[in-house]
């Protein structure tokens, strides 16, 4: 009998701990209106995600689509020309989502999001639940 005691404890543990370990709901995000605070919230945010150096942000990203994708751009030469055949073309792309409560920066190519505590969004009603 005491075993049984044990196991219902056991139990009641398990499905209490499940009901707290599920995921928020995730939408897709738009940003009502921007600063250049925010901007540099998001700037800093990919640098975080992906490395690199800060891109330039529109002063209106994130106020009509939730996802963003940056180009890399030619190499340069001393001159200013782009170098022929430098352009690699590659596609970065990321996604404002809104997560419970919070705002976050989402990057698919790794699965990772940065939280933008200074970035209020809402979720974008022309996006369905992610």
């Amino acid at each position: 009998m005491k075993c049984s005691g044990w196991f219902v404890t056991l139990l009641t543990a398990l499905l209490c701990g499940c009901q707290y370990s599920k995921a928020a709901p995730v939408y897709a995000a738009l940003i009502e209106q921007t600063t250049p605070a925010m901007i540099r919230e998001i700037q800093d945010a990919i640098v975080a995600l992906k490395g690199g150096t800060a891109p330039r942000l529109a002063h209106n990203v994130f106020m009509q689509q939730s996802t963003l994708l940056l180009e890399r751009g030619n190499s340069l030469d001393p001159s200013g020309q782009p170098i022929l055949g430098s352009k690699e073309g590659a596609v970065t792309g990321f996604e404002l989502q809104k997560r419970a409560e919070q705002c976050v920066l989402y990057y698919p190519r790794t699965k990772k999001y940065q939280v933008l505590s200074a970035v209020p969004c809402v979720i974008n009603p022309q996006q369905p639940q992610r």
